[in-house]
């Protein structure tokens, strides 16, 4: 069938005839782009044409509204070569004028003039005419459509000239026909429709609409266009279902009976028909039935989508097809024979599926989605058609049946030829080996699955295998176990069990999971039959049990399988397992036959380490009638390993209670969705869930999660067991007792129920089990203080905890201390007046523990006592308590420290020769009162003159407080500083707290003199000193005076003024030397700064070491004396200055 747009050509015919294949052969050859109307996106497109020589016929049909896009000319060409002015006036131009208003008087304006032009070379040299035969054309018939009228050199004259303007030609018909396009599609798509509005008209014929819509989509396929082109199908086929599913008993509609015809033939589809407008010819001249009739427009819509690459929607479309020709078959009761659809669906499902294949890529996902419910669906026909035809396992196919199986194979007719152009249309299919057979086509692969068994049997098990693979490569593992089913009661029938025990557990697997109990159920009897013919005793006794435990089968046949169960348990003498994995174990999952309903811990908390668990448990019993469990036992693990694995499912901030009931207490948030027609009738009703999609309240859980055999045994290590227990149906109360051996808390993890040589373990407790405490508390004791002061009573509390230690009637702590450390047992303020003597101190006290009981906690008040140390500490003052208890054998040190509660520091002071001590107590952290205090020293010759009032008057002192006391050290004249280098003088004084008036006590510290003798003298004097004024200069006369013999030659002084106060003239600092001289005098020139009473500038005085003496030596060094050596008398005195004559400041 071609399909072409015409042309249409007058005038010069035999003209046009010599430039046609030049012409038809250019157009192609380019796309252009066609801007459509309407605001519809703008294609590219390749055009086609035909030319026929100009017939009014064709115009009639358009003129009556009874037109066909396909055959109507797209573009009408008037031709001519004349090139002489007056020749075209006189004919050529009235033959343009009457086709023309012909054309307008079928009100067509898609038109072209063509004037093929031959230059004649030596005239044009003479001269050039003013106007050409193109310029009268475009005057005469283009003032408003000017480019409607072109000129071309003629291709056969002027070859190489000719190119440019041929090519301007080609483009510019492509143009017209395009614009042409525009304007007829839009009117073909209103005949289209005015046509349809009247489908409810008596004598309307479906099959003229459907040539008149397809006419438009052949034109949009030609042009490249399948998308366009597959709307106007989808629409065609809409209407068809909506016709037949509205009006398939309507009477008036008389294009029915042209398909209700009987379905003597039922060929499935052909994707690779050789002629793909076969069907389309005997629609029109023969008519079809209803199935060939769908075939064709599926057939049609595959193609196009093939050229489209898009095969998935292929797949995806089959079954809509197949389901809504069914419903057609049926509203309009057409007879056909039995098994002749299944047929039909068959061939079309494995047309497609070898289509898919041929192009499928592993890891497309999509494709693969639609076409494994396609296999399902090849499946499940040629079962239906085995049991038709006597072809299942264990069958023999009759006379009657093997009748039935010639007429569907004579129905099913033969494969057509196939075209590999029509598959062509998709690029992307894969290639395959060449020595990799073809398949049969699917008419063959059906009529050869009816022959005979073995080639049913072979042909059901591949399409089952590959409907379960593809499955569960798109993850419906559902679906995907189902098939299984079915796929395993045909094994059953096959009589091999063993492949049909895998089918039968992977879905009951699924329906568990899934809480399906019913059908779960039901698998489980088939279960039950195939480990019966197996022969597997184990296998079988563990479903018996199963199934007598589920509450959806009737009484009896519960009570008949627990009998079976029974006996089957009386014969089984295997051992436990050593895999508990699979069917073959010895384990049980306990859920199936019973239910835990709570764990209760009967003891008092906390459980004693040797002492019994007792534990109630409450489960429930599924079984009809009672049984007898040798051993319940239920284990328990350390609660460490079980925190890690509820911390990813529990906040932190959740208390114990919400744990438990997290899953009851969750809700989702649904709502109510009513949607209305628009006659306000209720259309439907729903119920959404307002979570958003990223939450997925609700989730598919994974098949792995639910197992028919507990996969991990938990530790048995530490449990609670009962023996010889009878379990009734219902709910039963059984009590669990073990000895607590181990110390820590622990948590109920599994529980196992044995009978004989089966054991049912539990998957996991349905709820949070209780946790409970087996503590070994160790006892332990502690000193509580704060911050303790030496040389006052403090109070320290010993706080004993018993833990789980017996203590005997004769336990007692004992404390000891560490040197100068004191401790006593606190008694009540009653006895506190006869219990101030520290002589109650010891260096170690032991403490009873009377009556001390189990976990018991007591604090028993202790006092402590150290003396305060004599001289100043940078840290705080150690000391050590050692601890030995009943319940250990080493000694804990318990380091305890002690802060000074005053402390003594002493400076020597200087008033010429004469020398005093002074000592300053600072109060630190107690309240204090001081007394008696005494200075000795037992060196002879150095005596100690005490300077203060009465020894006996109390002084209080407190922080921040400072007490002094003095004393004159007179040091005999022979004894020199030479025989006593250093005097040592012990001072001691007595303190009592405030609290505790009449205790006192004896503080002492000792101190060492040295460097009391002085060696210097200082003296300074200022002239004038009765009138110093301000900046004015002054002599200050310094004289250093020997007072005792030294060593020392060479001295430095210093004049240390301030800044502010004085200024010095000159130098202010030099070296004397005191050698062979008792004194010398200095004369240095100052200036006061500051009016008022100023004090004498400060001087300082050193040792001086000349350098240059050794090599190693080569500075000058100054050292200082210290504070006793060196005497300035005038160091206090004060120089009055008064303001200058000039009034300064």
């Amino acid at each position: 069938m071609q399909i072409k747009p015409i042309i249409t050509y007058s005038g010069s015919c035999p003209l046009f005839r010599s430039l046609e294949a030049q012409i038809l052969n250019a157009i192609p050859l380019d796309t252009c782009e066609w801007r459509r109307n309407f605001q519809r996106p703008t294609k590219h497109v390749r055009l086609e044409a035909q030319a026929q020589q100009f017939n009014v016929a064709a115009l009639e049909k358009y003129k009556q509204r009874d037109w066909s896009i396909l055959e109507h000319p797209i573009l009408h060409i008037f031709v001519t070569e004349c090139n002489d002015v007056d020749t075209y006036k006189a004919t050529i131009r009235e033959e343009i004028d009457s086709w023309l208003k012909l054309l307008t008087s079928y009100d067509i304006s898609d038109w072209m003039i063509l004037l093929v032009e031959t230059l004649d070379i030596r005239k044009t040299k003479n001269f050039m005419p003013r106007t050409t035969v193109l310029d009268k054309i475009r005057l005469d018939f283009g003032s408003k459509n000017d480019d409607r009228c072109i000129s071309v050199l003629n291709p056969a004259k002027f070859e190489q000239k000719s190119t440019e303007s041929f090519r301007c030609l080609v483009q510019r018909i492509r143009f017209l026909m395009l614009t042409s396009y525009n304007r007829n599609i839009v009117k073909y798509e209103e005949l289209i429709r005015s046509k349809r509005e009247k489908r409810n008209v008596d004598g309307w014929d479906f099959r003229q609409y459907f040539f008149m819509q397809e006419d438009l989509a052949l034109i949009f396929e030609k042009l490249e266009l399948p998308t366009e082109a597959l709307i106007q199908y989808d629409e065609l086929d809409a209407i068809f279902s909506q016709l037949i599913t509205h009006n398939g008993l309507n009477e008036k509609q008389q294009w029915l009976n042209h398909f209700r015809r009987p379905l003597d033939a039922f060929h499935g589809i052909c994707l690779t028909r050789r002629d793909k407008f076969e069907m389309r010819n005997k629609i029109r001249d023969e008519g079809v039935s209803l199935l060939e009739f769908r075939n064709y427009l599926f057939e049609r819509q595959a193609y196009l989508l093939l050229t489209c690459n898009d095969i998935p929607e292929i797949a995806k479309r089959l079954l809509n097809f197949l389901f809504s020709t069914l419903r057609e078959v049926e509203f309009i009761k057409l007879e056909y024979q039995e098994g002749a659809l299944c047929c039909w669906e068959f061939v079309c499902a494995l047309e497609v599926l070898q289509l898919c294949e041929q192009a499928m890529e592993p890891n497309e996902v999509t494709c693969f989605q639609h076409c494994a419910p396609i296999w399902n669906l090849a499946k499940d026909k040629l079962y239906e058609l085995g049991k038709l035809c006597g072809l299942l396992p264990g069958c023999t196919p009759t006379s009657e049946q093997l009748h039935i199986v010639v007429q569907l194979s004579s129905g099913i007719g033969d494969a057509p030829p196939e075209q590999n152009q029509f598959l062509q249309a998709t690029p992307q299919l894969r290639e395959r080996s060449p020595n990799r057979k073809p398949k049969k086509s699917a008419t063959e692969q059906l009529k050869e699955a009816l022959g005979s068994n073995q080639a049913f049997q072979k042909l059901y098990l591949e399409l089952a295998e590959l409907a379960i693979s593809t499955y569960k490569h798109v993850a419906r593992l559902r679906s995907a176990r189902l098939v299984g089913l079915d796929l395993g009661k045909f094994y059953c029938a096959l009589n091999e069990p063993h492949k049909a025990v895998g089918f039968f557990t992977d879905l009951l697997r699924e329906l568990k999971a899934e809480n399906w109990h019913t059908l779960s159920s039901q698998t489980l009897l088939e279960l039950a039959n195939c480990y019966r013919k197996m022969g597997d005793s184990m296998a079988y006794t563990k479903t018996c049990s199963s199934i007598s435990c589920c509450a959806e089968l009737e009484t009896l046949v519960r009570t008949f399988y627990f009998d079976e169960f029974l006996k089957s348990l009386k014969t089984l003498k295997t051992t436990l397992s050593a895999q508990p994995s699979m069917e073959n174990a010895n384990f049980c999952v306990l859920e199936d036959h019973f239910r835990v309903l709570d764990i209760d811990v009967v003891n008092h908390k906390p459980i004693i380490q040797d002492d019994f668990i007792l534990v109630q448990l409450k489960v429930e019993s599924l079984y009809p009638r009672g049984i007898v469990a040798e051993s319940i036992k239920l284990c328990y693990e350390l609660q460490a390993a079980s925190l890690e694995l509820a911390m990813e499912n529990v906040s932190l901030t959740a208390p114990p209670s919400a744990i438990k009931t997290k899953e009851t207490t969750s809700r989702l948030k649904v709502s109510l969705q009513l949607v209305y027609k628009q006659d306000n009738r209720l259309h439907s009703a729903a119920v959404a869930c307002d979570l958003p999609k990223s939450k997925q309240p609700v989730r598919r859980t994974s098949s792995t999660k639910r197992k028919l055999s507990p996969s991990v045994q938990a530790d048995f290590t530490n449990f609670v067991q009962a023996e010889n227990i009878a379990l009734q149906p219902g709910v039963n109360l059984i009590e669990l007792k073990a000895k607590a051996t181990r110390v820590g808390t622990w948590q109920f993890k599994q529980l196992c129920i044995s009978m004989s040589s089966l054991e049912f373990l539990s998957e996991q407790l349905p709820f949070t089990p209780p946790s409970f405490e087996i503590s070994t508390k160790p006892a332990s004791a502690s000193l509580d203080f704060k911050t303790l002061i030496a040389g006052v009573v403090q109070p320290i509390s010993l706080n004993v905890s018993g833990g789980s230690f017996i203590f005997p009637p004769d336990a007692k702590i004992t404390l000891r201390c560490s040197k100068n450390l004191r401790i006593r047992q606190a008694r009540n303020t009653e006895d506190a007046v006869s219990y101030n003597d520290d002589a109650s101190f010891e260096s170690m006290l032991q403490v009873p523990l009377v009556q001390f009981k189990s976990f018991e906690e007591r604090s028993i008040p202790l006092e402590v006592l150290t003396d305060m140390p004599g001289r100043k500490v940078s840290k705080h003052h150690e000391h050590h308590i050692a601890l030995s208890c009943p319940w250990s054998r080493t000694e804990l040190p318990i380091p305890v420290e002690f802060q000074p509660a005053m402390e003594a520091t002493c400076r020597l002071h200087t008033c010429g020769t004469q020398k005093f001590l002074q000592v300053i107590m600072k109060g630190l952290d107690a309240h204090l009162l001081l007394q008696n205090a005494q200075v000795k020293c037992d060196v002879p010759g150095v005596q100690l003159l005490d300077l203060n009032p009465d020894p006996n008057q109390s002084i209080e002192i407190y922080k921040s407080l400072t007490v002094t006391y003095l004393y004159e050290i007179q040091v005999e004249p022979l004894k020199t500083e030479h025989e006593l280098p250093v005097v040592k003088v012990h001072f001691v004084i007595k303190y009592a707290p405030l609290s505790q008036p009449e205790v006192w006590r004896t503080y002492g510290c000792a101190f060492d003199l040295v460097d009391y003798t002085t060696l210097f003298k200082l003296q300074a004097q200022l002239e004038p000193n009765e009138l110093c004024r301000l900046r004015t200069v002054c002599n200050m006369n310094l004289k250093i005076t020997k007072v005792h013999e030294n060593p020392y030659t060479d001295l430095m002084y210093e004049v240390l003024n301030d800044q502010n106060l004085w200024a010095v003239c000159g130098r202010s600092a030099g070296v004397v030397s005191m050698k062979e001289v008792e004194s010398h005098s200095i004369s240095l020139d100052v200036m006061p700064l500051s009016t008022g009473f100023l004090p004498m500038p400060s001087i300082r005085l050193s040792k001086y070491t000349a350098g240059g003496k050794s090599k190693t030596d080569g500075h000058s060094k100054v050292h200082p004396f210290p504070p006793g050596q060196v005497y300035n008398s005038t160091k206090s005195m004060q120089i009055h200055v008064i303001a200058s004559v000039a009034g300064d400041q």
